[in-house]
């Protein structure tokens, strides 16, 4: 028997040796029972490996070594790779199962994760209390060696969780009517509470969401449940009722920090370049209405008074701004809406997998055509943005 497990320890420390990084989960089995899941992305590849079984993905790149293959941990992980980005989950094994549903059970389990970059400890991260069956714990950029910790609690894992707001103010949006439809136009609808929260269970596959409210401008987004089965999140910042152009800027929990630009001709003569640290009023108002600088925004800007010439609106990462190479912008899930006439006019959503601080979205010419840009690129000054 001891000859075996010294085996199974020199096969367990090869191995650690051969891989990039390494992510072991460890837990308190007599509270609870834990489930590491790891969503890899590398390029335009995505996959996952879940924490129980023995499997490899991503031709090899991302691997789970199962349970019960070490002394000092339930899980083991490997990712051998020097690009991409993956993110790591834990699930309660029954998180939508009706077996059990007390949501205190990742947190009775005291999960613990350790990384390791070859033989290096390069994070330990114990997660704290919280409630909820599914808990999102921390992304890891593969070419940086950077974790970036969220640690958040989720009730469930399959899942659409959202919120609306009001685009203007930001302030949570009650009784919106909000109904969400399959391909198969199977549907269901509710009304968002008090905290302008709704949330729909969901099945592996996509959804088209709408929202509508008496004097907002209604919209809608599309968004799939993967064969990952992790909670997906929706903010949806609602315009109350415009005729001028209204611009409405939402992203995810990541970069924290994303920062509205527009610029264009100035009524009273001369350009302008509007963002947050340069405001000024045009024809009396300041175009700038709201900024966010902790997730999710919105960011919005209304072109007030218009005038004849060319406008150009961009996104800049203020959180990433002195990475080059960063492909934070280009996976924070950035939606930009543009209203006017009371309707919406265009939708914008970031291009994947471009590396790159500042998103140049589009212009509205002089005849008041949005015209599509949709690039990405590193702009080193955020005074430089056109």
């Amino acid at each position: 028997m001891r000859v075996l497990i010294v085996l199974l320890l020199v096969v367990f420390s090869t191995s650690l040796a051969a891989a990039e990084y390494v992510i072991q989960l460890s837990w308190d089995e007599f509270e609870g029972e834990c489930n590491g899941f790891m969503s890899g992305n590398i390029g335009k590849e995505h996959a996952f490996v879940n924490g129980g079984g023995s499997e490899e993905v991503l031709n090899g790149k991302l691997i789970s070594v199962g349970e019960g293959m070490s002394m000092e941990a339930q899980q083991i992980f490997k990712i051998n790779a020097d690009e991409g980005y993956f993110t790591f989950w834990i699930k309660d094994k029954f998180a939508d199962d009706d077996l059990n549903n007390d949501p205190t059970l990742i947190a009775r389990a005291k999960p613990m994760i350790s990384i390791y970059k070859g033989n290096n400890l390069i994070e330990l991260i114990k997660v704290p209390e919280g409630s909820g069956m599914a808990c999102k714990v921390f992304t890891l950029d593969a070419e940086s060696g950077e974790v970036d910790r969220e640690i958040r609690y989720f009730p469930k894992s399959r899942i659409i969780l959202g919120q609306t707001v009001n685009a203007v103010t930001g302030d949570p949006l009650p009784g919106v009517n909000v109904s969400i439809v399959d391909y198969m136009r199977t549907g269901d609808m509710t009304v968002t509470d008090a905290s302008g929260i709704f949330i729909f269970p969901a099945e592996i596959e996509e959804y088209t969401i709408s929202f509508a409210k008496e004097g907002f401008i209604g919209t809608s987004s599309k968004i799939r449940m993967g064969a990952d089965e992790t909670p997906r999140e929706v903010i949806a910042a609602l315009s109350p009722e415009i005729k001028e152009f209204r611009i409405v800027l939402t992203w995810g929990s990541r970069p924290k920090d994303l920062d509205a630009h527009l610029s264009g001709p100035n009524p009273d003569g001369g350009d302008f370049h509007i963002w947050y640290r340069n405001k000024f009023l045009i024809g009396g108002r300041d175009f700038l209405d709201r900024d966010d600088t902790d997730k999710y925004g919105p960011e919005t800007i209304t072109i007030y008074k218009p005038a004849v010439g060319d406008y150009y609106y961009s996104v800049y990462d203020y959180t990433n701004h002195t990475k080059k190479s960063s492909k934070y912008l280009s996976r924070s899930n950035a939606t930009v809406n543009v209203y006017g006439q009371k309707k919406l006019l265009a939708t914008f959503e970031i291009p994947e997998d471009m590396r790159g601080n500042c998103w140049h979205v589009f212009k509205i010419n002089d005849v008041h055509e949005i015209v599509p840009i949709n690039s990405v690129d590193f702009v080193k000054d955020e005074r430089d943005i056109q």
